[in-house]
């Protein structure tokens, strides 16, 4: 039977092998990127270039959600 995909070999969540500050960093960028994103947005897509971008940020948001989802709730569970 084959793991689920989230998980390490010790049936850990991955995003808890993720070091605080890694997570910490990825948690804002997750909130400051779809800004980023309305901007590029805003102005219009019209080159290659800006596209790429535009799909840059998107993949960047996506992976900055993976890796900060688990930031702050580790000090909130030891209260």
């Amino acid at each position: 039977m084959a793991s689920s995909p989230s998980t390490n070999e010790r049936n850990a969540p991955v995003t808890a092998t993720v070091p605080e500050a890694v997570k910490a960093g990825a948690f804002w960028a997750a909130v400051l990127l779809p800004f980023c994103v309305l901007a590029l947005l805003v102005l219009g897509i019209e080159t290659f270039a800006e596209y790429t971008l535009f799909v840059a940020l998107v993949a960047a948001n996506i992976v900055a959600l993976i890796l900060g989802h688990g930031y702050g709730t580790e000090s909130a569970a030891g209260r």
